[in-house]
């Protein structure tokens, strides 16, 4: 059996109505909730420290039904700075995500780590897993995420990996076509790499949202400004498409006038529009089950949030769900 899971990842956890139907009429049983980053800061003279970052607070209880999998974020320049004291940080993130559960009456049968590891951070974060497992008892499952470029090196020792089909394009470069999710990205890891080969059980999680990248103009290129929350820009005569989900600003713009939110463009800046459709999320989810089509396994959304998942309608949806 499979189950539909999808992916939590705000700060608070606090579900809106249809975010509750959502997983009752996709019939998901399975909720990877992000709980907290593990990043490095400078303080002072003492140099840099590995601290947890944007930890979750929760105003809803889980829905009925629902098993939550704590997932923890690393990131790579923490992973760097763990060097030699892997024990004591698997030690440190295991007690702070059982101390977020004790906390909130969530009992855990599987815990994930993301990392983007490499190969110069790959035996550091290898050795967090194996420490990691040493403090989970025999009915606890350590899963982590997998990423397309990590399909070319030995997986991590874990009990099951989700395969991350997004993100897979250059973000801050302005001639990338849509960096979250590309048929010509993603297509040259799945003709090299049988994912029926690959040494752990895999599931396989597929992007249900959009974003704005922001360029602002240089000497001779558009360079990386940030991401914006602001998909829709039609309503806009400051902007210009100039190609298909290219917009340039002819006067400068605030997209979020009269809040905090920094929004704001200004003129001759270039914006890239970015989310896929699911018939293109379906045309990859083909050729990954027609290599997995032996093996079980269950498809993940990242993630949930009704304004992102109101851009797909519900049949769609069931679409990507649905095993063939």
């Amino acid at each position: 059996m499979h189950d539909n899971a999808i992916y939590y990842w705000r700060t608070t956890f606090s579900l809106n109505d249809a975010e509750k139907d959502f997983l009752k009429k996709h019939d998901i049983t399975k909720m990877y909730v992000h709980f907290f980053d593990v990043n490095n800061q400078w303080q002072g003279t003492n140099g840099e420290y590995v601290v947890p970052e944007a930890t979750i607070q929760f105003n809803n209880s889980m829905p009925s039904g629902v098993e939550v999998i704590p997932t923890v974020y690393i990131t790579t320049s923490a992973m760097e700075k763990m060097q030699l004291k892997e024990d004591e940080y698997a030690e440190k993130i295991f007690k702070r995500v059982n101390a977020i559960c004790r906390r909130n009456g969530i009992a855990f049968k599987e815990l994930q780590l993301d990392c983007d590891w490499t190969k110069s951070t790959r035996k550091h974060f290898f050795k967090l897993c194996e420490k990691m497992k040493q403090y989970m008892d025999s009915t606890q499952t350590l899963s982590s995420t997998i990423r397309l470029h990590q399909l070319t090196q030995i997986p991590p020792p874990v009990d099951k990996g989700v395969l991350m089909v997004y993100n897979t394009g250059n973000l801050m470069e302005m001639t990338t076509d849509n960096s979250i999710f590309s048929r010509k990205d993603i297509e040259p890891y799945l003709r090299d790499h049988r994912l029926a080969d690959y040494a752990l059980p895999l599931d396989v999680a597929y992007p249900t949202y959009g974003w704005s990248v922001l360029f602002h103009p240089g000497k001779d290129k558009y360079h990386f400004d940030r991401i914006m929350r602001h998909t829709d820009f039609s309503e806009y005569p400051q902007l210009k498409e100039i190609s298909k989900n290219i917009y340039e600003t002819t006067t400068d713009v605030d997209f979020a006038p009269g809040t905090d939110s920094w929004d704001k463009a200004y003129e001759g800046y270039r914006i890239r529009v970015e989310r896929p459709t699911a018939n293109e999320i379906l045309e990859i989810k083909n050729l990954i089950e027609s290599q997995l089509k032996d093996k079980l396994h269950s498809n993940v959304l990242y993630h949930l949030d009704e304004a992102q998942f109101s851009h797909y309608p519900d049949n769609e949806i069931d679409k990507i769900y649905h095993r063939n």
